[in-house]
């Protein structure tokens, strides 16, 4: 769920507001119950779970486990280099 950032027009007042993307815009001020706007703002990062290359994929050479497949790492260079 995303954190939206908004600022009262009657007050000046900026809050946060952390909802569902599905969820209504707050349309009054927790201070002053003036109208608010909701403002743009840099955004949330993307979480990525675990190592970022899919589901099921494979390591590249190198990175994970040796070129040679072996389980420890070696001293050997990545497969390319």
């Amino acid at each position: 769920m995303p954190t939206y950032e908004y600022e009262c027009t009657k007050c000046g007042f900026r809050f946060e507001k952390f909802q569902g993307m599905s969820e209504p815009p707050v349309e009054r001020c927790p201070e002053c119950n003036g109208p608010v706007r909701r403002l743009l703002s840099s955004g949330g990062g993307i979480i990525v779970k675990g190592n970022g290359t899919g589901a099921g994929a494979a390591p590249g050479c190198g990175r994970e486990r040796p070129c040679c497949g072996r389980e420890e790492r070696c001293d050997k260079p990545p497969c390319g280099d």
